[in-house]
């Protein structure tokens, strides 16, 4: 994977998260707080995608995600601990929110959850303007 090519992986991947983000947060002010989470779940998932590809690597599930960020990420000191941990917390708060029937969050929680999410999302950035990864425009 070229420079170029892997910028414009990261581009993508930027979009998307920042969609999902967005549909995140709609669904808060819809009152539609399980899959809100779920979409601020995939903000974060589509994060942590870009600041792996800064790597030249790509996960090809959610486990492997979770086991690429902090192997390439957080262990040699790129990203701190408390990112995966947010990034885990979401996923298990999506897992949830998809496929317990009983579990169903609260405008208070899909709001701390929106927390997490824009703390996580936001140091992605920042990691990923650093690196000068992201295109302009």
């Amino acid at each position: 994977m070229t420079g170029a090519n892997r910028k414009a992986h990261i581009a993508d991947e930027v979009r998307k998260g920042n969609n999902a983000l967005r549909a995140g947060t709609e669904l808060i002010a819809l009152g539609l707080y399980d899959d809100a989470v779920t979409r601020l779940y995939y903000a974060a998932f589509h994060f942590a995608c870009a600041a792996l590809l800064t790597e030249g690597v790509e996960a090809t599930t959610h486990r492997g995600l979770h086991a690429l960020f902090s192997e390439q990420l957080v262990r040699p000191g790129k990203i701190t601990p408390a990112r995966a941990k947010d990034l885990k917390r979401l996923q298990g708060f999506r897992e949830a929110a998809d496929y317990t029937r009983s579990f169903a969050f609260t405008h208070e929680g899909a709001e701390e959850e929106a927390a997490v999410a824009l703390r996580f999302v936001a140091d992605m950035r920042a990691y990923l303007e650093a690196g000068s990864w992201l295109i302009d425009g």
